[in-house]
């Protein structure tokens, strides 16, 4: 091998080392959460060996929600002139009823999983705290005042995050973040403001089920000795 090779072999060998560097540290983040594979959320970081076995009690805080910038304007592909009638739903009503979704159907979801809810933070217990961003609603436009439905494929969209921490001494200990699409895949439907709280509704109880199962999941592996 001459010196030309050696070199260029020596600079491939280095590059790839520093990509696999790269790629461990982006697994990882500032608190040491380690990024673990999920059938049904997008992101999901836990503390490497994590034992949540001793948990039995679960707070779940008010939850934040966040519109996406052009809610109130309501311009996006379909609808390019500012609407002269009132929006798909007043701001404050979706995001209240965002919060109250999600926090209700957090609190369900761990009950359901033999956890205690309770009313106030205390010692050996799990404090959830959820947000929710960029949350949209299509449909329907309200190009004048007798439209009260579209069809749409979807209701709408939202990132929804979620903080796992130890009660009392504010550890974090797990993360979620996913991208929720509210939507029909196999068909279209009629939107109305009825049928986005059904769908909406559903669809975040069904991530709250979903993140219930992943932190349950260290428990039982825990107490199975996985």
């Amino acid at each position: 091998m001459n010196l030309a090779s050696l070199i260029a072999l020596s600079i491939t060998a280095a590059t790839a080392l520093g990509c696999a560097t790269s790629a461990r540290e982006a697994q990882t983040t500032k608190e040491g959460l380690v990024a673990t594979p999920s059938a049904d959320l997008d992101e999901l970081y836990v503390q490497p060996d994590l034992n949540l076995s001793t948990y039995r009690k679960v707070f779940v805080e008010p939850v934040g929600v966040a519109l996406r910038d052009d809610y109130v304007t309501q311009r996006h592909a379909y609808n390019r002139f500012q609407p002269i009638y009132p929006r798909y739903q007043e701001a404050e009503s979706l995001v209240a009823f965002a919060a109250q979704s999600i926090r209700e159907g957090l609190a369900d979801a761990f009950k359901a999983r033999g956890y205690e809810v309770l009313d106030a933070p205390q010692a050996e217990a799990l404090s959830i705290s959820a947000r929710v961003t960029e949350l949209y609603v299509n449909a329907p436009d309200r190009l004048s005042p007798w439209i009260t439905r579209n069809l749409t494929r979807d209701a709408g969209q939202a990132t929804l995050s979620l903080e796992a921490r130890d009660a009392a001494q504010g550890t974090v200990l797990a993360r979620v973040t996913h991208h929720l699409i509210v939507r029909e895949v196999s068909r279209v439907n009629l939107a109305s403001d009825v049928s986005n709280g059904l769908w909406l509704d559903s669809a975040f109880r069904r991530w709250a089920a979903n993140c219930a199962a992943a932190l349950s999941a260290r428990r039982t592996l825990a107490t199975s000795g996985g």
